[in-house]
């Protein structure tokens, strides 16, 4: 199995938890975890943000250190999952082997 899908950080940095940050997995959303960032967005911006740290499994806190530039990143590659993409179009490389490991 190809190793799964990631968004390598030009300015990795260290989480809330102590841990360096240099890369992002990225995990497909489900409709469920739309519905429980719905519950606490107040905007359209707190909702991608709560469905972007869902995505990558950063904390609210650890996206909001995100360099700029990697936020960006962050941003396209969520948009394009949204679209149906796996986010390797943004990211320069071809498609995962399969949507099984896009999902992982």
């Amino acid at each position: 199995m190809a190793e799964a899908l990631h968004i390598p950080l030009k300015f990795p940095f260290t989480g809330g938890a102590g841990n360096r940050i240099d890369k992002l997995p990225i995990r497909r959303l489900k409709r469920k975890d739309i519905a429980a960032a719905q519950q606490h967005a107040k905007s359209e911006a707190e909702l991608e943000d709560h469905l972007s740290a869902k995505m990558t499994g950063l904390t609210l806190e650890d996206l909001g250190e995100l360099d700029i530039a990697d936020s960006r990143t962050v941003t396209e590659v969520f948009r394009e999952v949204v679209g149906g993409g796996d986010g390797s179009a943004v990211l320069g490389r071809g498609t995962a082997a399969s949507a099984a490991d896009a999902a992982e």
